[in-house]
Formats: C-alpha cells, sequence, structure tokens
C-alpha cells in the first residue's frame, strides 16, 4: 500500500482543463517577477525590475522568455530531478520552508531559489557526488511564464507585493546531500 505522496510531488503543477483559466502571459509573469525585485531581461536586452519598463518591453516582444540573473535577487542551486524531488520532499516534510522552485522537464532538473551570497564553498564538496550545479551571479535563470513552457514551478513563490522568502543555501544543500541517490550503472 502506498502512503500519501509517495513519488509524487504535493502540490504539483497541473495543466487546468482545456476552457478554464488562462495561463498568464510572458509579460504578466515578467512584471510580476519584476514586483519582488528581481531583475528580468529577454536575454538580450538588459536586467531591469521597473514593472513599467518590463511592461513595454515585453508588449514590444511578447514571444520572448523570460529570464531572471543569478546572484542579483537569489542565487540558484540546481539538482538532478530524483534528487531534488526526493530533497523537496525530506524538506517539506520536517516543515522547513523551501520558497520557489522551478523545474525543467527538457533536463530533468530542479533548481531551488535561494538567498544570494550563502552557497559558500559546500557546493564544491558537493557537485560530484549529488550532481548539483550552482548558477553563479551573472548567469541567466529562465522563469516559468515563458511563452515555450520550458520551465515550470513547483512550488510557486507569493504573491504579487510580497517578495518570496528565501531559504539560506546551507538548507538546501543540507537537503539535497541528505537526499543523494546514488547514480545507476
Amino acid at each position: 500500500m502506498r502512503g500519501p505522496n509517495l513519488g509524487l510531488l504535493p502540490r504539483q503543477v497541473r495543466r487546468p482543463a482545456q476552457g478554464t483559466a488562462r495561463a498568464a502571459t510572458a509579460r504578466q509573469c515578467a512584471v510580476r517577477y519584476a514586483a519582488y525585485g528581481w531583475p528580468v531581461t529577454t536575454g538580450s536586452t538588459t536586467p531591469t525590475c521597473d514593472p513599467e519598463q518590463v511592461q513595454t518591453l515585453w508588449s514590444m516582444l511578447p514571444s520572448a522568455s523570460v529570464h531572471a540573473v543569478s546572484g542579483e535577487a537569489f542565487d540558484v542551486v540546481e539538482a538532478d530531478a530524483s534528487t531534488g524531488r526526493a530533497a523537496l520532499l525530506r524538506l517539506e516534510r520536517l516543515g522547513v520552508p523551501v520558497g520557489p522552485v522551478v523545474w525543467a522537464p527538457a533536463t530533468d532538473r530542479i533548481g531551488f531559489l535561494v538567498q544570494c551570497e550563502t552557497l559558500g564553498q559546500v557546493p564544491t564538496l558537493l557537485g560530484e557526488t549529488c550532481r548539483l550545479r550552482v548558477l553563479h551571479r551573472g548567469d541567466l535563470v529562465e522563469l516559468p511564464g515563458s511563452p515555450h513552457n520550458r520551465v515550470r514551478w513547483l512550488r510557486e513563490p507569493a504573491t504579487i507585493g510580497t517578495p518570496p522568502e528565501l531559504p539560506p543555501a546551507h538548507v538546501v544543500l543540507g537537503g539535497i546531500a541528505s537526499c543523494r541517490i546514488p547514480q545507476r550503472h
């Protein structure tokens, strides 16, 4: 018998049934992220947190992807999906706030948004065994809401007007380290 949430992600993002709520546009998502204080860019424009500039930019480029700059408002710790899912479930079961979490289905990677400059040297020590990838200052992070739908929220940030609470990196890294799943050969 399976217990609750075994192998599943709680509150997993599902597509709404056809004819129900429409997905937010890239412009709406970009404005929302800018309101959090996250510098956003199309990938080829200067990053900005100004909602009016963002509104204008995505009005001119409605099919542009939405990217944020790592190291400005948050850092990103990425893990392979199996390790990331296990860490996410473990941390939530322990009652630890994990903050926003993204999933890239094409690469099957999970990205935890963490407080800036809290990474230290730990990722270097865990990187090989946990298959971690740390996005450095200036690296672009694609965010959900892009028309190409390459990234989805597993844990969405708070509503507009409330900047998301981000955990320090050591909290997420501890969860990942405790849930290491050995590679199969």
